[in-house]
């Protein structure tokens, strides 16, 4: 028992800094039901560790693992991110870091003092002898080398990501894993990229800005772009509007954890990793500097979007359930402050069903073979995803302030047709699942040159679509790397996996 006691004071020693961080960086940990494992993990952990003969040896595994967490900390203060795996292979930096360190010290402070803080309290803790057991150092290096002996069969470095939803010594070693696995014995040398700027150059063109990601959802099903289905009845009265703008485009990635960072982060290159390392041209941390209040709102989850959403948004929320969830956020909005909102949709995500209300099963489709069973599920399903940009739309108009509504999706999906390979569903890299839609609506308090300013003319990539965000926001990206092509990245948010690069966008 008294073992079991000092297992559980232990597991609370490692995991103080977290909470204590929480305090002074309310967005750094979400809470999510996933973390039960984490610290499953980390009491047995601590029980190992306290089964060590060796007190010197007790010591150097307990402020290892305290390094992990403080690594983490004191990266997200000093630089507002996530550490990313790629990140560790830049070691040659620290020393550049450490000399700005004494200009920086009262802003990352508070993981420096955690940290000695909590070294004093293991010195002291792990002192008195305990009951050892035998191979208890030999039980915690196997335990260790899972991270990266695991990530050398990953093809994905998805999982490695750092999450919202993880605690700092887990996303630490999820990095290290990777790295030692991927990076640590690769020969084979990254391109080098110039570096983006973002450039100040106006006021925001609205007070308001809200942004529609949507999941799954492809323009070629969309009866805006010719459908011979009625999909998007809403869309299809709008067409001729003159708040609206429409075209169709390419997705980022085929995968919502590629395609969704690298949106954000406005990444062009597939191989180039800075964007998402650096906060230059992530458009929430935009926001933030031109003094809009950040929001994300999602139905999905926090770990798709790959250690991008940082510490610049203001107010995260996950909801359970339908989509409509995300329309009910807004009316909680203070929309006498600028707002920069994120709307992050589930919907048109297999089984189409599952996510779609019975209200909007307008195509019969159950108990139809597969193809037909597939297609008019899925159909249902864009006509609520066409309901809910009517319901934002609606709320926007009912604005005083200028409020400009962006709409696309993190890829989109493949409903076995010819032109399709006859696949279906996304992962494939093809110009097949990456079709999405890109729309515009300004609400009637903006004035009419706001749109022109926007323009939608030969705009066929996420990456323009993004940089139209950023000019709303009053910057323009600056990216020497640019040279009129465009890029569909595989499912390696790093380029590793393969990916496609385009001009012209093809026939939809």
């Amino acid at each position: 028992m008294l073992k079991l006691r000092d297992t559980f004071i232990l597991s609370a020693i490692f995991l103080l800094p977290d909470i204590f961080f929480k305090f002074f960086y309310p967005n750094y940990l979400h809470f999510d039901t996933s973390i039960f494992k984490e610290i499953a993990a980390l009491l047995l952990l601590s029980y190992l560790i306290l089964s060590i003969k060796s007190y010197a040896l007790r010591l150097i595994f307990a402020i290892f693992i305290a390094t992990l967490s403080f690594v983490q900390l004191f990266h997200f203060s000093f630089f507002h991110s996530y550490l990313m795996p790629y990140e560790i292979a830049m070691s040659d930096q620290i020393p550049e870091m450490i000399d700005t360190l004494g200009e920086v010290i009262k802003y990352t402070y508070i993981p420096v003092l955690l940290f000695i803080i909590q070294i004093v309290s293991l010195a002291l803790f792990l002192k008195p002898k305990r009951p050892a057991i035998r191979y208890a150092p030999l039980i915690i290096l196997l335990l260790l080398a899972i991270g990266p002996i695991s990530a050398i069969k990953r093809k994905r470095a998805y999982i490695y990501l750092p999450k919202a939803t993880s605690l700092s010594l887990k996303n630490t070693f999820n990095a290290l894993s990777w790295y030692m696995a991927k990076e640590l014995f690769s020969t084979k040398k990254r391109p080098t990229f110039k570096e983006y700027q973002a450039k100040k150059i106006a006021k925001p063109l609205a007070k308001n800005i809200i942004v529609i990601m949507g999941e799954s959802l492809n323009a070629k099903y969309m009866s805006l772009f010719g459908y011979a289905k009625i999909s998007t009845p809403y869309l299809d009265i709008l067409k001729n509007g003159p708040n609206f703008l429409y075209t169709w485009g390419y997705s980022a990635g085929v995968t919502t954890d590629v395609s969704v960072p690298s949106f954000f982060a406005l990444k062009r290159e597939p191989q180039n990793i800075a964007p998402l390392m650096k906060p230059t041209t992530n458009l929430l941390n935009l926001a933030k500097q031109q003094g809009f209040k950040t929001h994300y709102v999602t139905t999905q989850n926090l770990f798709v979007i790959g250690g991008v959403l940082a510490d610049f948004a203001d107010v995260t929320k996950v909801f359970k359930g339908y989509d409509e969830k995300l329309v009910e956020y807004l009316k909680s909005v203070d929309f006498n402050t600028s707002n920069f909102i994120i709307l992050h949709q589930r919907n048109s995500h297999s089984p189409y069903e599952k996510y779609t209300p019975p209200a909007f099963y307008h195509f019969p489709f159950k108990g139809l073979p597969y193809k037909e069973y597939m297609l008019r599920s899925y159909l249902n399903s864009i006509l609520y995803t066409d309901y809910i940009i009517k319901e934002v739309f609606k709320t926007s108009d009912r604005l005083n302030e200028c409020t400009i509504t962006f709409v696309t999706s993190d890829h989109g999906e493949m409903m076995g047709a010819k032109d399709e390979g006859e696949r279906f569903g996304h992962v494939f890299l093809g110009f097949a699942d990456a079709k999405v839609p890109m729309l515009i609506y300004a609400n009637k308090a903006c004035k009419k040159e706001v749109l022109k300013q926007l323009g939608l003319q030969n705009v066929i990539s996420h990456y323009q679509f993004g940089k139209l965000i950023a000019k709303s926001l009053g910057y323009t990206i600056i990216n020497p790397n640019e040279d009129g092509s465009y890029y569909i990245n595989g499912v390696g948010i790093a380029g590793e996996k393969g990916f496609i690069q385009y001009r012209k966008k093809g026939k939809l």
